[in-house]
Formats: structure tokens, sequence, C-alpha cells
């Protein structure tokens, strides 16, 4: 639950604390005082955008930090799922800066707003003046009546099934557009595949005939080095050669190696390094020998290489890429040339797959009516208490193309008078009775869903003072697992609740400010006495504040 709010240079807030407490607590205050700014800023923690008009007038900066606790162990999951840790007690912050920049942290670590709305969406749920208006939009009455408890196996059968008729007719279209262009496609794609194929291309001959041609075009430096470093180890009439050098050395240190180690250690490198020198000696010996490269091959190998050079630029920088580019073209064509018979597939596994659609929707369409039943029957028990009997809801359902929520295009119809005929809710419900439908609603919503705190603003618009006291009852029974806060301008439902905070605005030195205090008995009797009479607050209006508010705690 909400457990403290802390806004700083807020609007007209230029710092207010507010401590809440579990339980109905409603918030009162004269017109413009400031309550839709607590909202605003609660709103502001869930996630919501936050313009720089919000920040005080001469602040630089405007802050909101709430402090969260006992949150469901929903939000706990949902913020490890970002490697947040939330255990009893959570701080949430967002800062708005006059330059524009805002950040926001939960437990002090930075996040992205992004992820408070994530984390935080059902925390708390706010209920204005406008959501009454939803209940207008046909649009939402499927979002409503899922919320209320449709069965999450069907929904997840039929979302599965949804998925796979989505990816059959995905590639459909994908074939359908292949066919459309296929010759065309055809003849480019068989001239490519076998210009590749006949190439028979390798990065291995590639390498071999750069190194053949760049052995060929410099054949006489290399013979020419080759025989010199021949000449060079082997010796001749006029010197002697290294390998011959090597073992003489080898056998003058060897004849005196017995006084030394370090001398026999020698003798074994010379041993070592002539018989090396040797081997090098004949294996340069052996390479002039076979040295054999015609330089009319050079032609040949060149006109080899421009087949290399010409298809990489056609088809990539390198031998791999042009293979790679053979692979998929051999891929497509056999996919164009085989695509009538693939889409044929395709199309009766997408008649067996629309079947199974079909049989699971109309199971979501019952699943749904049931549920509808269900909800249906407690929201009537609740709008009988708000006085209004003889109100009941009905479900109108027509087809629509198959979604991912189904193929049920919902509206809920209603009657609000005994003898008439169900009607669109949008064309019948007037504003007083639409404040008391949606709460009757979220009253029965409540039931089945896992959220800590509910906020209604001003719920009590275009509402007697009757149907308000059954209002007041209402909340505090919705509060009683729960923390339910109300904005209201009606005394019933202030009566009722178990914490009452007043929104007081005060004007100074030419500067206005908003506080926020918790009222005692004796406050809560003045500040009721004062919605009731206005202004000038009557003796009799203090008395019947007081036995309105001992009623309401009473009853």
């Amino acid at each position: 639950m909400l457990k403290e709010l802390t806004i700083e240079n807020v609007a007209v807030i230029e710092k207010a604390n507010i401590e809440f407490n579990s339980g109905f607590t409603c918030l009162t205050g004269e017109t413009g005082a400031g309550k839709s700014i607590i909202i605003d800023s609660i709103n502001a923690i869930m996630g919501d955008r936050v313009s720089k008009d919000v920040i005080r007038t001469g602040a630089s900066k405007a802050s909101i930090v709430a402090v969260f606790e006992d949150l469901n162990k929903q939000i706990i999951k949902t913020a490890n799922e970002y490697d947040i840790d939330i255990s009893d007690e959570c701080i949430v912050s967002r800062i708005i800066s006059a330059e524009g920049k805002n950040s926001a942290r939960i437990n002090g670590m930075p996040v992205p707003v992004s992820v408070i709305k994530a984390i935080f969406s059902d925390a708390i749920n706010i209920h204005g003046q406008h959501d009454n208006q939803s209940l207008l939009d046909s649009a939402k009455h499927l979002s409503i009546l899922d919320s209320f408890g449709t069965d999450q196996i069907v929904f997840k059968v039929y979302s599965e099934i949804y998925q796979e008729y989505c990816d059959v007719n995905r590639k459909i279209k994908e074939l359908a557009s292949l066919e459309k262009s296929k010759q065309e496609d055809v003849e480019l794609l068989q001239f490519q595949v076998e210009e590749i194929y006949n190439a028979d291309l390798s990065e291995e001959e590639e390498k071999n005939l750069d190194e053949q041609k760049k052995i060929i075009k410099n054949s006489e430096n290399i013979l020419s080095a080759l025989n010199t470093a021949y000449n060079m180890l082997s010796g001749d009439d006029d010197f002697i050669g290294a390998c011959s050098a090597l073992q003489e050395a080898e056998g003058e240190v060897s004849s005196v190696c017995e006084f030394s180690e370090k001398m026999a250690e020698i003798s074994e490198v010379l041993i070592d390094v002539s018989e090396k020198t040797q081997d090098v000696m004949y294996d340069i010996r052996n390479i002039i020998d076979d040295f054999d490269f015609d330089i009319s091959q050079i032609d040949e190998i060149e006109e080899r290489l421009d087949i290399y050079y010409k298809l990489k630029r056609k088809y990539g920088g390198s031998v791999e890429a042009v293979l790679d580019y053979y692979n998929k073209a051999v891929e497509k064509l056999d996919n164009i040339e085989f695509a009538q018979e693939k889409l044929e597939q395709l199309k009766k596994q997408r008649s067996e797959i629309l079947a199974k659609l079909e049989i699971q929707a109309d199971k979501l369409t019952k699943e749904r009516q049931k549920q509808f039943d269900l909800m249906a029957g407690e929201i009537h028990k609740s709008l009988e208490f708000l006085n209004m009997p003889f109100v009941n809801l009905s479900l109108h359902i027509e087809e629509k193309d198959y979604s991912a929520d189904g193929k049920d295009q919902l509206e809920f119809y209603i009657v609000t008078n005994k003898g008439e005929n169900p009607k669109p809710l949008a064309k019948i419900a007037s504003g007083g009775e639409l404040s008391r439908i949606m709460l009757a609603i979220k009253s029965v919503l409540a039931e089945k869903q896992v959220t800590d705190t509910m906020i209604f603003d001003e719920i009590d618009a275009g509402v007697s003072g009757s149907a308000s006291l059954k209002i007041g009852r209402l909340l505090r029974q919705t509060a009683h697992n729960r923390q339910v806060f109300c904005v209201t301008h009606s005394p019933q439902i202030a009566a009722f609740s178990d914490t009452h905070l007043y929104i007081e605005k005060i004007t100074k030195e030419n500067a206005t400010y908003t506080s926020v205090r918790h009222l005692d008995r004796k406050q809560r009797v003045e500040e009721i006495a004062r919605i009731i009479s206005g202004e000038n607050v009557t003796a009799t209006a203090i008395q019947n504040a007081q036995e309105m508010l001992t009623n309401a705690q009473n009853g």
C-alpha cells in the first residue's frame, strides 16, 4: 500500500508530506485547493508523463517521493525481472527540472520511467470522472469483462492457435507475393545460379592462382635469388661454401670439447646447424630443379582470376560471399518453383488451424458469457445497494474478424427501469448513473484483482445525498482488505472514511500555498459541516455533521 507521499514545488504545493493509513481515506477541501495535484503526483509515481509546467513558479525543480510497503507478490516479481530488489518497503521518486530533464529512481537506483510504469501500474488503480466516459466506449467493455476473470487457460489455448493462424497467413502472403513475380525472378535466379555453379569457385583455388601468378611474374628474380643462395651454401673452386665452413668449424670445436662442457655444447649446436643448413641447401636445389613455369600460363591464370573478380564484384566481396549468395539463390529458386505446391499445403494447413481456432473462439465466447453473468449478478447487487434496484446489465455480442483477443465484439447493454428493453449503455445512463455503475464495477473487480490501492476522484459527481450515503458505505466495504482513497465534495462519503485529509489553500505575501492536514474528530465535524452549509457554518450544520459522522462510523 501507499504509506507516504512527499511533494515539493509541484504547482501550488511548496512542500507537503502526507502519511496514509490503510482502510478508507477521504480527501476534502475547497475547489482549487490542490486535491487534483495530489492525484496527479500519484499518477507521476506510477509512471505517467510529467511536463515541466508542473514546477512551482520560481522553483528550479519539482520532486515527488512515494513510500510503499507490503506490496503484493506480482509487483515484487515484476521488479525482480528488472533486477530491482523490492522487499518490505520501497521508495519511488521522480524529479522534474526546469530544463526539461526528468529522472526516476526506485530505492535510489536510477531507472527509466517506463520501468516504473511496468512495475507499479497495478499497485494503484485511479478512477477519475473521465473514467465514467470509458463505460460509454464499447471498445473498453471487453477488457472490463476479461479483467473480471475470464479463464486464462481457455484464453491461452486460443492465443496459441491464433498465433499459428497468423504465422501460416504470413507464409501464404509471402508465397503469394513470390508467385506474382515468379517468371521474372525465375529467369534471373536461374541465370545467377548457373553462372556461379559453372564458375566452380573455391577459396583454395583462388589462393593458389594468386600465388602462381606472383611466382611466374617474378620467376627470373626467384631463380636468380635461389641460385645465389645455393652457391653461397655449397661453395665452388674459388670459395668455401657455408655448409663446408660450418663442418670445419664443428671439427675444430669438437677437437677441444673434451676440455670443457661448454665447448661440447657448442659442438652439438654446430652439428645441428650444419645438418639443417645442408637440408636447406638440398631443398633449394630441388626447387631450382623443379622450377618449371611457362610464361604463357600467365594469360590463362589471369583469365581465371578475372572470373573470380567479376563474380565477387557482382555477388559479394569474397568467394565466401559469392557461395553464400549461390546457396540463398538456390533456396529462393526452389521456393518459387515449388511455391504453388507449398501454397496449397499452407492453405490446407490454414483450414485445419482455422477449424481449431473457431472451436476455441466459441469456447472463449461461452466463457465470457458465463463470466459476464457472474459479474452482472455481482454488479446488480452493488447497484441495488446504491439505490438503482431496477438496473440490469446484459451482454450484446457480435462476431468480428479473429484477433488477438478473440472474435467477440462486446457491448454492455442496460435496462434502467422495469419494462424497458436493453439498450446500449451510452444511450441511456446519465452522469450520476454512470458514476454509480462504474463504482459498482470497480468494487466488483476489486475482489478479483491484486490492486493494493484504489483512488476515486469525485465519484460523487451528479449523485444525490441518499445515493452518496450508499456510495460511502460501499467504499468503506471495498476498503476492508485494501487501501481506498476518495476525493469528494460529499459530506455523506466523507463521514464514512476511516481517515480524513483536508487540503487547504493559503495565500500570503502574494503567493499561494497548499497544505495537507489529518483531521481529528472535532475538525472532521467542522469540515463536514462546511461541506453541508458552505462558508457560513451554522449550528444546525454542526449538529447534522456530528450525527452524520456518528451514524456512518457506527453503521
